[in-house]
């Protein structure tokens, strides 16, 4: 059958079942390219050090070893770190949860002067770097006597600029007669926040909380700088820095490092799971509305 032959309506599904088939191949690709280092990281925890570099590569230890976590929490004090950061990412979660959705329906809903203007000018500070503000804001905390305090670590990070955005645009998505039936009945503006507003804002507060506590989580340049003694460290900041005492005392480190992200990770792929069902719906209806 000739190109010609073909009905253009036949020719133009062919053309789009070939961009799709396309898409799906590099988004299958991307997947395995960013699950590679993953593997190899909860491989490698469960690697004697012999098997670490051993070429070609065994992705199946042989021997199992599970030396290398009893090793990591006994050499990185996991217990105290964990629950520092636990700490952290946890007040910082709940504050930004709280603060966020509160500025979102205050855009989404109040009206105000210069309104559209404010926000604006929240959009426009996503493209400062994060590093030019970390002298100025570090000056602040300095000033204010929270230096190696968890307070200098939460209240920075626990508002943001994507949190709200994400928070105004679904709030916006959600019916005014509620809110309007609630103020005839007498409501304040707290009342309807609480009894209608969050309620109907689950998915989107789940997934300002994922973004939130794996933030909070995955911190270490901040917590670097303000926190000075070693009882009050995060884990990621004690995996980074530990990782040449343990070298100097006993050699290569990988399978111990290894071991010890694997224990960082589980607690985000455990929030992770517990708000599944909440995130994509979050994300996408609180895309509706511009």
């Amino acid at each position: 059958m000739s190109q010609k032959s073909v009905p253009f309506y036949r020719r133009r599904q062919f053309v789009d079942a070939g961009g799709k088939l396309a898409v799906y191949a590099l988004l299958i690709v991307g997947a395995l390219l960013s699950f590679f280092p993953f593997a190899w990281m909860v491989s490698t925890a469960f690697k004697t050090p012999e098997q670490v570099f051993a070429l070609p590569i065994h992705w199946l230890p042989d021997p199992v070893t599970w030396g290398n976590f009893a090793a990591a929490w006994r050499r990185f004090d996991f217990a105290r770190f964990f629950l520092n950061t636990l700490f952290i990412s946890s007040m910082t979660t709940v504050l930004s949860v709280t603060i966020c959705s509160m500025a979102g329906y205050a855009f989404a809903r109040r009206r105000f002067w210069g309104r559209e203007l404010i926000f604006n000018v929240l959009l426009a500070t996503l493209t400062i770097p994060g590093a030019v503000l970390m002298t100025p804001l570090f000056l602040v905390i300095l000033k204010l006597g929270w230096i190696n305090r968890f307070i200098g670590i939460i209240v920075p990070f626990c508002v943001s600029v994507t949190n709200i955005f994400l928070m105004r645009q679904y709030i916006s998505t959600i019916p005014v007669e509620l809110e309007e039936a609630a103020r005839i009945d007498g409501a304040s503006d707290f009342a309807i926040w609480r009894r209608i507003i969050l309620p109907l804002s689950q998915p989107a507060m789940a997934t300002v909380a994922i973004f939130s506590f794996v933030g909070a989580w995955d911190g270490f340049l901040w917590p670097l700088i303000v926190l000075k003694d070693k009882e009050m460290w995060t884990l990621n900041v004690a995996l980074g820095l530990l990782q040449t005492e343990y070298i100097a005392a006993e050699g290569s480190p990988w399978g111990v490092m290894m071991a010890g992200s694997v224990l960082v990770v589980l607690p985000l792929i455990g929030v992770f799971l517990t708000l599944q069902r909440y995130f994509m719906s979050g994300l996408m209806l609180g895309a509706v509305k511009g």
